[in-house]
């Protein structure tokens, strides 16, 4: 993925939280922007698969795919990272 897609403030926001942590949050307003960004294929259901594969979390979480990390990288290196000293 070359370029990153149009998001909104919002969907970045959930993005950056994917990065922290799988979502589970129950929130309406989350859960519409967790599908609009399944459907961008830029995050994805934990489901079996990952339990199949020892994860123990939800399977209803939500989680980044490699496109949406990629977006995640190329947000994070739109903005300098600030170092001390």
């Amino acid at each position: 993925m070359s370029e990153t897609p149009d998001l909104s403030p919002d969907e970045r926001a959930v993005l950056m939280a994917a990065l922290h942590a799988p979502l589970f949050d129950r929130d309406p307003v989350v859960m519409g922007l967790c599908l609009r960004l399944c459907g961008r294929h830029l995050l994805q259901r934990a489901g079996g698969m990952a339990m199949a594969n020892g994860w123990r979390g939800s399977p209803h979480a939500f989680v980044l795919t490699r496109a949406g990390w990629a977006v995640v990288k190329a947000e994070r290196r739109r903005f300098p990272i600030r170092r001390a000293g």
